[in-house]
């Protein structure tokens, strides 16, 4: 497996990156301690909406489960007359993702796919001749309506195939994966590999106390606050990891259609984002948004290895912080795992930032060019 990693430590003040069902922040017990915790779904998302703002042409998908007024509007786009498009969008999405009963403007599960993606499944209805049957089904009389319906929901199963179709702004989806339930045929295997954030150190959460004050009260008509709560916070140095597999991320079901120069584009801007988006929880009241204070990246052949276990003795609390010592032990941790299973016949780089700043950490990642060398 070709591999680029990244170990990342990461410390923040007092923050609530990703809250619980309680509205507290996320917590797991590891190596006999509590530590914060950031859930890879909470940064992964942090991740893909970085990469759509810096490149959308590439970082396109979407998961949501409104996608019937997204189709109804390609096909408006396509020449269709609004009440066509509606019953086109419509049975498009419910061979897609099944409408919900309740709302028919929504489907029952999330879908994730790209604008080109469902534009190739409008291309292929109108082909197959969708338009004139969706007109039947507005037009005919009752047995003929029924006739019509099931002929455009067949053609519109059929065309969903269309969603396979390589298209040039779905790399996030390569990145990300996609899983889709009721067609296995769609399900997009992940090529990016993401931990938990956990704390390098033992911490557990504390309360804020705040109170608000009433603007507008008059004189002592109350001596209270207008009102008063408590949220609850932490602070933690995080260690996280972000791995790509090169080899399935380039292969014929992901980005093989991709040219160098877009692959090249792609992973810069995946790298980017990986090591500079920020769960956005809290944003404004709390304003965690601190950039790593180390990145340790590595290019080579293997199976991914976390460095986790570097802090599975917590750093203790010695006065001095806890980045300084994270980042001796995560170094120590590594120097140990090379020299332990002789790692340094695959690896064909191995940066640091800040030592290096981002462009040229992503440079020397990215050396000898984005092509996969053969097994």
């Amino acid at each position: 497996m070709n591999l680029i990693e990244l170990h990342i430590l990461q410390s923040f003040p007092v923050t609530c990156l990703n809250r619980d069902d309680l509205g507290s922040p996320k917590t797991a017990v590891f190596g006999g301690s509590t530590r914060a915790r950031v859930s890879s779904q909470s940064w992964k998302r942090a991740i893909r909406t970085l990469a759509k703002e810096e490149s959308a042409d590439l970082f396109g998908g979407n998961r949501s489960r409104y996608v019937v007024r997204e189709l109804i509007q390609l096909f408006s786009s396509s020449e269709c007359e609004d009440d066509l498009a509606v019953t086109l969008g419509e049975t498009c999405a419910d061979a897609i993702g099944t409408l919900d009963d309740k709302n028919p403007q929504k489907v029952k599960t999330l879908l994730y796919f790209s604008p080109n993606e469902f534009l190739s499944v409008v291309t292929k209805v109108l082909e197959l001749g969708g338009k004139k049957i969706a007109a039947d089904v507005m037009n005919g009389d009752a047995k003929s309506q029924k006739k019509s319906r099931t002929e455009l929901q067949k053609i519109c199963k059929n065309a969903t195939k269309a969603l396979a179709k390589q298209v040039k702004d779905a790399a996030d989806i390569a990145f990300f994966g996609r899983m889709v339930a009721d067609d296995a045929s769609l399900t997009v295997e992940a090529s990016g590999l993401f931990s938990h954030a956990l704390s390098t150190h033992s911490q557990s959460n504390d309360l804020d106390f705040f109170s608000a004050v009433d603007d507008l009260k008059i004189g002592e008509e109350d001596a209270g606050a207008g009102h008063i709560g408590t949220i609850e916070f932490n602070s933690a140095c995080y260690y996280r990891y972000v791995g790509l597999n090169l080899d399935m991320l380039f292969d014929d079901m992901h980005l093989g259609h991709f040219s160098d120069e877009e692959r090249g584009g792609v992973l810069r801007t995946f790298l980017r984002s990986a090591i500079l988006a920020i769960p956005d929880a809290r944003k404004n009241s709390m304003f965690g948004m601190n950039p790593p204070q180390h990145v340790l990246g590595i290019r080579r052949r293997g199976q991914p290895i976390s460095l986790i276990n570097a802090f599975e003795r917590p750093i203790p609390a010695t006065g001095g912080g806890y980045v300084e010592p994270s980042i001796k032990a995560l170094k120590d941790h590594w120097q140990g795992m090379k020299t332990g299973y002789d790692l340094d016949g695959a690896i064909t780089a191995e940066c640091e930032l800040p030592s290096l700043n981002l462009n040229s950490f992503i440079d020397g990642l990215l050396v000898g060019g984005v092509q996969c060398p053969s097994a």
